[in-house]
């Protein structure tokens, strides 16, 4: 299992996401969703070290319900950033980057590879 920090493993997701041909829009969105996880967690955090509690601070956390004035984010926009990061997550694990997915119990049921987390774009 590899030790990398976040920041790393987001760059390796993102590079790997941008080498399996998904656009430029798919690639800058992703991309400041990474920001805002990052943002929350610490780039230089280990990735081992994230563990389920943590991904639940961060599920009710201001960094990903609220922008930066404090105004609410659309419902929408939170899903997304939630899925990216599921989906940053089962990479991770299937990378061997960690061995347990970090989600709170209602997250993992519909992270089996025959359903799909995100849009082909």
């Amino acid at each position: 299992m590899s030790e990398q920090t976040l920041g790393q493993a987001m760059a390796d997701y993102l590079g790997y996401l941008k080498s399996e041909g998904k656009s430029e829009r798919t690639i800058y969105t992703y991309t400041q969703d990474a920001k805002q996880i990052t943002g929350f967690f610490g780039t230089e955090r280990k990735l081992t070290s994230i563990l389920t509690p943590h991904v639940g601070k961060f599920l009710k956390s201001d960094a990903l319900l609220k922008l930066p004035n404090g105004n609410g984010r659309a419902e929408p926009t939170v899903r997304k950033t939630v899925r990216v990061l599921r989906m940053f997550l089962v990479w991770a694990r299937d990378n061997g980057y960690i061995e347990k997915l970090p989600l709170p119990k209602g997250y993992i049921l519909s992270l089996s590879k025959d359903v799909p987390l995100g849009r082909d774009t």
